[in-house]
């Protein structure tokens, strides 16, 4: 992550293995910078390539010397098995999405070439996992994930909205004029209301 000076020149760079889960470093160092850094740079494309820095050495300590850590994407595969998360194919029939049948069907979702490796790996596409199966389908209308990844993010801010009782747009919860006002707050008002420069 790279973070930039108020004239918008590259100030440094924070390494996620360095920085990870260690909060207050960033607040009292690099707030503004980091915020600067987040709203000017680019989000990478979401795909099965994976920075070292999360398949070696996440969760390692802070020291740059520290050679071990552990990959979150194995991680995550194993918690969503330990938990009894659906497989990929499970997912897309509560999505409402195309059953697939054979290996014809699982090519004409995948990303290209991608079906002979997820095979390979998997003994029927019964028993993908979500989260490769997810990472490997096709994106359409230029959205940033597949269409399954897209159905379980819009489940959850729907859920999330729904079991929030202060959510601010619940009928109750705000009068309509406090609504209007709420309804004027940009990022750009948030960015300035909280930052030193």
């Amino acid at each position: 992550m790279r973070l930039y000076f108020e004239n918008r020149k590259t100030n440094k760079s924070l390494s996620l293995k360095e920085h990870y889960n260690r909060p207050s470093d960033l607040q009292m160092n690099y707030m503004d910078h980091l915020v600067r850094g987040l709203s000017m740079q680019n989000t990478q494309q979401v795909d099965m390539l994976f920075t070292q820095t999360i398949t070696n050495y996440l969760y390692s300590n802070s020291h740059p010397d520290n050679m071990f850590g552990m990959d979150i994407v194995s991680l995550d595969i194993q918690r969503s098995r330990d938990h009894g998360i659906p497989s990929y194919t499970q997912f897309r029939k509560y999505c409402g999405l195309k059953d697939i049948k054979n290996e014809q069907d699982l090519n004409q979702i995948m990303v290209k070439g991608s079906t002979n490796k997820l095979l390979r790996q998997y003994k029927t596409w019964d028993d993908i996992d979500l989260l490769i199966g997810a990472l490997f389908e096709k994106h359409e209308d230029d959205a940033m994930v597949g269409p399954t990844m897209r159905c379980i993010i819009r489940e959850q801010f729907i859920r999330t909205r729904t079991a929030d009782r202060y959510f601010y747009d619940l009928p109750k919860v705000f009068k309509k004029h406090q609504l209007a006002e709420i309804r004027k707050v940009t990022l750009a008002r948030v960015f300035c209301d909280n930052s030193d420069n």
